[in-house]
């Protein structure tokens, strides 16, 4: 790495002995670097970036459950460190972030291994080895740094915890790292507490989901293995890249000037996702992503093919709303834009320089709409408009009259006219009640008190048809041909009518029983 000199700064007051060196205390600022406010899931991420930058194709994440006693450790087979590599590693603040760094460096500020590793647990040891030098152990207890009140860094691994550093010298080159008293992740509940087991465990499967999400790129290459307790990480493509229903809007390229006077330039990809009903259910689900649908959406920063912001829309006076959940915008920046960008230490947090707001806004804006227009297209095939001509047969029509909206069952629904046709007089009576009473009856409150957060959790669109439902089907295509339609023509008839347009495979499947 190089460093571009500083210019030199002329002292006003050339006395030396107008200041003084105010050293902190090291026993008040170990505990201050806790508070960076990494999750369990952000703080491992931190982790595997040093991992990533020391070319490493496996990393190895554990989680012990023991109570109290619980631990963690990352191990990984990257280049290593010698003695003297990690002894500044441990230091707080290793490296300048005005450094030049290379292209595969995922770090910045020198603090990640330290802050990621205190905010979880009260005692970080570091054991590395390479191919020319033996193992290298260091440790932070910050229990005995607040007993000592100096920057003591032990060189030993806590007792009974040689071995698995052994196992790493024997393997190669590589670096574990390892968090005990992990304090941030258990708490004082013994390791027979069936809940605290199970807390623990959860916080696993978040981390398993978030590296999936963070290091997508890396995983789908085939260069980055990484497990979580056994489980090998999937990656998780937020844009759907390779589903043939995924939108890509036009892709823009913008310059920025960066502080040493670079011009830099990014990219700007909008997708625009498919629609429920495009998705199987395994699809859908697994799209929603860590934290859902409504909150993955947005914008998605990348910086050296890692993800530093999973789906945000940088304040630029948007929320995360459901008609606009399926916008999804890749950001490509470069590390020289990290100041512009003005990232955090965690690596979790970003926002557009001040100069291209205008354009991100601009963006997001023609994004959302587009996004909006696919999803209400779909919606809209959910309800028919009264005294109009709908493309479909809809189940539930809605009108309007002055403020007031209802909705009404479909009488000329196929399925409807036909059952209303065969009944008896007073059966038909009893059966326009029975409708009337579902109209009446619409659980408007609760539907509006879910706030709309997933259409797919109201369950109006099947994923499969009951049987009696398939028979009707059958039973209107039959009557058609009877009418004189070929087959064909009845089929597009039948795909005329809801819920059967939304199987379009089981509607071609459709052929006469009896042959004339």
């Amino acid at each position: 790495m190089s460093r571009k000199a500083a210019p030199t700064r002329k002292s006003s007051d050339s006395n030396a002995e107008d200041d003084e060196e105010v050293v902190p205390l090291p026993s008040a600022l170990i505990e201050s670097l806790r508070s960076f406010g990494y999750t369990p899931a952000t703080a491992i991420a931190d982790l595997v970036d040093n991992s990533v930058t020391a070319g490493a194709t496996q990393v190895e994440i554990v989680f012990r459950w023991e109570g109290v006693d619980s631990d963690v450790s990352i191990r990984d087979n990257g280049t290593g460190m010698t003695e003297d590599q990690l002894r500044s590693a441990m230091r707080a603040g290793s490296s300048n972030p005005l450094d030049t760094r290379s292209k595969s460096d995922l770090g910045r500020f020198g603090l990640g291994l330290k802050t990621a590793s205190f905010s979880q647990a009260r005692s970080l040891s570091v054991a590395s080895s390479t191919t020319t030098s033996d193992l290298a152990i260091r440790r932070w207890d910050l229990d005995h740094v607040g007993r000592e009140n100096r920057w003591s860094l032990l060189k030993s691994l806590p007792p009974g915890s040689r071995e698995n550093a052994d196992q790493l010298a024997k393997h190669g080159p590589g670096t574990l790292v390892w968090w005990h008293n992990v304090d941030r992740i258990v708490d004082s509940r013994p390791t027979q507490d069936e809940r605290a087991r199970t807390s623990f465990f959860l916080v696993v499967d978040r981390v398993k989901e978030h590296l999936e999400m963070v290091f997508h790129r890396f995983l789908a290459r085939g260069n980055l293995g990484i497990t979580v307790n056994g489980q090998v990480c999937a990656p998780w493509d937020p844009f759907l890249s390779t589903n043939p229903a995924t939108e890509r809007l036009p892709a823009e390229s913008k310059k920025l000037t960066v502080a040493n006077g670079k011009v830099e330039k990014l990219t700007i990809q909008p997708y625009i996702l498919p629609h429920r009903s495009a998705l199987t259910d395994a699809e859908h689900s697994k799209a929603a992503g860590p934290r859902g649908w409504n909150l993955q959406q947005g914008f998605y920063l990348y910086r050296a093919d890692r993800l530093i912001v999973p789906g945000d829309w940088f304040d630029l006076g948007m929320k995360p709303e459901e008609h606009s959940k399926l916008a999804r915008i890749c950001v490509e920046i470069t590390q020289e834009m990290d100041h512009d960008w003005a990232l955090d230490v965690r690596k979790s947090k970003g926002r557009p320089p001040s100069a291209l707001r205008d354009d991100f806004r601009r963006i997001a804006r023609a994004t959302r709409e587009r996004a909006q227009d696919v999803y209400r297209f779909q919606g809209r095939r959910g309800i028919g408009q009264t005294g109009a001509k709908a493309i479909t047969a809809p189940v539930w029509l809605v009108a309007q009259e002055g403020e007031l909206v209802s909705y009404r069952v479909n009488r000329n629904h196929p399925m409807v006219s036909q059952l209303i046709a065969d009944a008896t007089p007073p059966t038909k009576r009893r059966l326009t009640a029975a409708l009337s009473l579902v109209e009446r009856n619409v659980p408007l409150a609760h539907i509006l008190a879910q706030g709309y957060a997933d259409e797919a959790k109201f369950g109006w669109e099947q994923t499969k048809l009951d049987s009696e439902v398939l028979d009707e089907m059958s039973r209107i295509f039959e009557a058609k041909c009877t009418e004189g339609l070929s087959e064909s023509d009845a089929r597009n008839f039948v795909l005329s009518i809801q819920p059967f347009d939304q199987f379009p495979q089981l509607v071609d499947a459709l052929e006469r029983r009896t042959k004339s």
